[in-house]
């Protein structure tokens, strides 16, 4: 490759940025793809690690260890850490790969966009578009409406650095805090220190559950598993330590961390010292085989129903939930909005402890800054409304369009902020798809310019899937989407299922302090009512059938016609599909299915 010289001013950002402590920064450079890419390899410092998601379409210098990855792998980077990441756009923006990334870059590294011209960018053929459109949608418009929002944000940062051919600007960045650390070659931070203790006391005197939240970044996981190495070694009996998370990556730090100080191998999901073993095990199974444990260790417990939460407080004495506040997964809000309450209700004294400081880079830092604020990561607290002066007549309910959502930025976050308190899988991928899936709707309600509630409806079935109607029904295909006229037609082995049409609510959520005065049913109503006026069959919806929830939808006239038979590992719940009708011909199949199933539940009972 031919050796490029960089102007003075990017030279001098360079040598400055290896004198002295530095934040980490973004840097985009906007160009065409392979004079891009050359200038990204410019800004990487020999005998730097690097991360290369998307294409690498120039060749790579022998003195600069790159992993090139796609951002379907980005799983695989998670617990890493590099000097740089870098995102060619040119590959396609997956807003979860690009949160989750930001987390693996080292204090004091770069994040490197790749990007097409901003001027033509919005209308860039993205390669990942096809992967968040239902099957037989395209989208609605020319442009893509979070490219736009993305290149404000991006245009708002002032401490970027960014590259065209014309021109470049190189932000300043303040001076980091420098913390001293403490003297301990097992934690980082005197907070980390704080829960480690805790962890090991509550393991000795269990009075009540410990909860540990934290941001990305600052040890949550690996102080857990260095707590649970410390009880291990200075243990007298043998000792059984249970861990549990939605998934097994979400605990592979903790793992990693026990490892290393036990010096054990980890074989299936199980570390075993001697006759002590920390053992991981899926919550759904935890439920059903009731494992004895001395201590059960809960990560991401905010992905986890409060109901099951309740029970794994009430079956184990020593008990630690921790859950990410703000991540690029889900976020943690709901879990202090629903579990926190129950759980003072039994324990007054449990005791909470947050990890603010970051171990990875420094306080403050403006790349972790950037990504709350484009991605709506960091969401808003919910308004503490005055209940008593709702009043239903007082409620619009409307239709909102993407284009209003973009030009509408404090409109935008309020209605994400609302969805990711109520749903922990709200992710930066849903805000992708909130701009730019033509096959979803979103409706709020307000009173006057507050919002109280909105719901996220997708477009199902219809002659978009007629061709293929006989092979869905006879399990012979699957396509992008259309979950309930898809799993209907399939378990219902009807053909006609699968091309009716149905809006199916993916999410609906009303400002807690407002629950239970029967607002979120007044929005299930307008929903069914604009259903109907756009000529609909069924409105539905799919959702992990809790107690709760099983009890809500009849409420609003829906009645169930599925329930799998398999609980999901991550939430200990099987998944419901709950049906409206809006057509007389749907009314008699509704009656249908309602009636199998409720004679399905019978002989299963039975049995």
């Amino acid at each position: 490759m031919k050796k490029l010289m960089l102007n003075n001013q990017l030279q001098k950002w360079l040598q400055q940025r290896t004198s002295s402590p530095r934040h980490r920064q973004l840097v985009t450079i906007e160009g065409g793809q392979n004079w891009a890419c050359e200038q990204a390899l410019e800004c990487l410092l020999a005998n730097s690690s690097v991360l290369w998601c998307g294409d690498m379409t120039i060749s790579s210098p022998s003195n600069i260890a790159i992993k090139p990855i796609q951002s379907s792998q980005y799983h695989q980077c998670l617990g890493g850490e590099y000097d740089a990441v870098v995102y060619n756009c040119y590959s396609g923006i997956r807003a979860n790969a690009l949160a989750a990334l930001s987390g693996t870059v080292k204090r004091a590294g770069i994040m490197i966009l790749v990007c097409p011209p901003f001027h033509s960018w919005p209308r860039f053929p993205d390669p990942q578009k096809q992967l968040r459109i239902s099957y037989g949608f395209t989208e609605q418009n020319d442009e893509s409406l979070f490219i736009h929002w993305f290149m404000h944000a991006i245009e708002q940062h002032a401490q970027r650095v960014h590259i065209s051919q014309q021109n470049t600007y190189v932000g300043q960045l303040s001076e980091p805090e420098v913390t001293h650390k403490i003297q301990n070659d097992l934690c980082k931070t005197i907070q980390q220190q704080q829960a480690l203790d805790a962890i090991v006391e509550l393991f000795h005197q269990p009075t009540a559950p410990l909860v540990i939240t934290a941001d990305r970044g600052r040890g949550k996981s690996s102080v857990m598993g260095l707590a649970a190495a410390q009880i291990i070694q200075k243990a007298n009996r043998p000792l059984t330590i249970l861990v549990t998370a939605p998934v097994f990556s979400n605990v592979s730090q903790l793992f990693y961390h026990a490892q290393q100080q036990l010096n054990a191998e980890l074989n299936r999901h199980k570390l075993t010292v001697g006759e002590h073993k920390i053992h991981f095990m899926p919550v759904d199974r935890i439920l059903i085989e009731k494992p004895a444990a001395d201590l059960l260790l809960v990560d991401e417990a905010a992905a986890i129903p409060a109901p099951i939460l309740d029970v794994l407080s009430q079956q184990y004495r020593s008990i630690v939930f921790a859950s990410t506040i703000h991540g690029y997964e889900g976020s943690g809000r709901g879990f202090d909005i629903r579990f926190k309450p129950r759980l003072k209700q039994r324990f007054a004294n449990y005791q909470s402890i947050e990890l603010s400081q970051p171990i990875r880079w420094f306080n403050h830092d403006p790349l972790e800054q950037f990504w709350f604020d484009c991605l709506l990561l960091k969401s808003a607290e919910c308004a503490d409304l005055q209940s008593n002066v709702i009043a239903h007549k007082q409620i619009t309910f409307r239709l909102i369009s993407a284009d209003k959502l973009c030009h509408s930025p404090d409109l935008l976050n309020q209605i994400f902020s609302l969805l990711v308190n109520a749903h922990y899988q709200t992710t930066p991928d849903d805000l992708v798809r909130l701009l730019d899936a033509p096959d979803q709707l979103v409706f709020v309600a307000s009173d006057q310019q507050q919002l109280i509630a909105a719901a996220l409806v997708s477009i199902e079935g219809g002659e978009k899937l007629q061709t293929l109607a006989q092979d869905i029904s006879a399990g012979k295909r699957r396509v992008k989407g259309h979950l309930l006229a898809q799993n209907l037609g399939l378990n219902c082995q009807d053909e006609n299922l699968v091309t009716l049409n149905y809006w199916r609510i993916i999410r609906i959520a009303v400002q807690p302090s407002v629950q239970r005065q029967g607002l979120g049913l007044a929005l299930l109503n307008y929903l069914a009512d604009a259903a109907a006026l756009a000529k609909q069959d069924f409105i539905g919806s799919a959702f992990a059938a809790s107690d709760d929830l099983l009890k809500f939808w009849p409420q609003a006239g829906f009645k169930q016609v599925r329930q799998g038979s398999k609980k999901d590992a991550s939430s200990g719940l099987c998944s419901a599909i709950v049906l409206k009708a809006l057509s007389g011909d749907a009314q008699a199949r509704l009656e249908q299915m309602s009636h199998d199933f409720q004679q399905s539940q019978i002989q299963a009972a039975s049995n």
